[in-house]
């Protein structure tokens, strides 16, 4: 790396004085910018903090835009097929996403999608119609506009228990898991018996992984108070 790489650059301060609106408190002249006793010097006015000390920050020139071959896949709910995977009419969108997966999916009045689960987390959009969904245990009723969250490794089904038919895009991190060899989907009654599905539902016996949070200074941190984590 050369000298310029490594370098934080060189802070340069601008006197334009300070004024005061509404409580607000703003100090230009050491770029200080106090909103109802919150600091932005804390974060981004150090070039050591931990927000500041990736080379992205200081290096946009090597950072180069990636070629892609399709930009667009028009009208994909106009060609949903079933198969063995999905029973229902449904595809993917032809998109070269590398981290996200979306599909649509249609469900015909009455129908359901097979009770499953996988590491992937989903969101679901509701394009057209209404019904409800099954998330380990919990009847969640849904209809046109609603967004709903499928957590990883929660048994799922979503119900078309209208009159009409049900239209849903699916949101994924399939494909970022497929990258990492990390992908699984089991369903019940196939992978595991129907009973085993249910005791696991009854148990509410959740992962310590459920629980995380995410600042500057620690990174990330998983499970609840106690449970030991990578900083430990």
């Amino acid at each position: 790396m050369t000298e310029r790489q490594t370098e934080a650059p060189e802070e340069v301060a601008h006197d334009h004085g300070s004024h005061s609106d509404n409580g607000h408190q703003h100090d230009h002249g050491g770029h200080s910018h106090s909103h109802g006793g919150h600091s932005h010097d804390a974060d981004g006015g150090d070039p050591n903090s931990p927000r500041r000390r990736g080379k992205l920050h200081y290096h946009e020139d090597e950072v180069r835009p990636l070629a892609a071959g399709k930009l667009l896949h028009k009208q994909p709910h106009l060609d949903l097929y079933a198969d063995s995977d999905r029973r229902h009419p449904a595809r993917d969108v032809d998109l070269p996403l590398r981290t996200i997966q979306l599909h649509i999916s249609e469900l015909k009045p009455g129908q359901a999608t097979r009770l499953h689960k996988h590491h992937n987390e989903a969101a679901i959009y509701i394009m057209k119609g209404k019904g409800h969904s099954e998330v380990q245990g919990e009847v969640v009723p849904w209809e046109q506009g609603d967004f709903m969250y499928i957590p990883s490794m929660q048994w799922h089904t979503h119900v078309n228990s209208g009159d009409e038919p049900v239209l849903y895009l699916g949101i994924t991190n399939k494909r970022m898991l497929d990258w990492l060899g990390l992908d699984r989907k089991v369903e019940a009654g196939k992978h595991v018996p129907m009973e085993e599905v249910q005791k696991e539902i009854e148990a509410k016996s959740y992962s310590p992984y459920s629980y995380y949070s995410i600042n500057p200074e620690e990174g990330v941190r998983f499970g609840p108070e106690g449970f030991i984590t990578h900083n430990d």
